[in-house]
């Protein structure tokens, strides 16, 4: 499969796979095993058949110790970082090249794939955001992990919340699921990272809203379907059934 990347003719784009250890659902989690593999090792090959330039970023020497077993870039970060977007911003700072774009691939969407990130690629290359991400339609709003995203006329998202969005009183209505993949221009990542935790953002415990609260916007790309993403013990189960 040849990367997304030798096809831009615009764009140069990094993909930072934040992983640390302490997922209060799901402790260890880029560590558990899917497979013969484990979960941080799905990701990352889920994206490096999409991106050229893809690195895990973690403050744990055992995620450290893995990828390099397994040949995977690794960039060992602090431990004080409170979301794993700042985590990404000292990664892109560490390696010290020019990128278009750098890109947060959450380290448990474990089933990323060209299909779910072309739609991003494609909004980025044709009309140039400061910020993106990504939803895909759902009909199953029962899932304790869901985000629901609602978004302008614009494609530009208006709010985020773990609570099914937007409301219907017939309940006959299309919602669209969050997925973990978050886009920056270098100068939109620095900004971002400058800001303080916001009043909707720790009440969802959702970092994507603190950017919206402070005025900004986040362009919107619809991929197909929404992979399943590892959040909780039943997800896991859930991905070894798919597996």
């Amino acid at each position: 499969m040849k990367p997304l990347r030798n096809l831009s003719n615009k764009n140069k784009y990094l993909v930072i796979i934040p992983a640390r250890l302490g997922a209060e659902r799901l402790p260890n989690k880029p560590l558990k095993m899917l497979g013969d593999l484990p979960l941080i090792a799905h990701t990352f090959n889920g994206v490096k058949n999409v991106i050229h330039d893809v690195y895990v970023a973690t403050d744990s020497d055992q995620v450290h110790s893995v990828c390099e077993s397994l040949k995977i870039p690794c960039i060992k970060t602090t431990k004080d970082h409170l979301n794993g977007t700042t985590r990404t911003l000292e990664a892109y700072e560490l390696i010290k090249d020019e990128f278009d774009y750098i890109i947060n691939v959450q380290g448990d969407e474990v089933f990323i794939s060209e299909e779910v990130l072309s739609p991003l690629i494609q909004l980025l290359e044709t009309t140039q955001p400061q910020a993106a991400t990504l939803r895909a339609p759902i009909t199953d709003h029962t899932s304790s992990s869901n985000v629901y995203v609602v978004s302008n006329c614009q494609n530009e998202a208006i709010f985020f919340s773990r609570n099914p969005i937007p409301s219907s009183r017939d309940g006959n209505i299309q919602r669209f699921q969050h997925i973990g993949v978050y886009a920056y221009t270098p100068k939109a990542l620095h900004q971002y990272c400058n800001l303080s935790p916001t009043p909707l953002e720790k009440a969802e415990s959702l970092e994507q809203l603190r950017w919206i609260e402070n005025g900004n916007t986040w362009a919107i790309a619809t991929a197909p379907v929404k992979p399943l993403s590892i959040d909780t013990p039943e997800d896991l189960e859930s991905a070894k059934a798919l597996l």
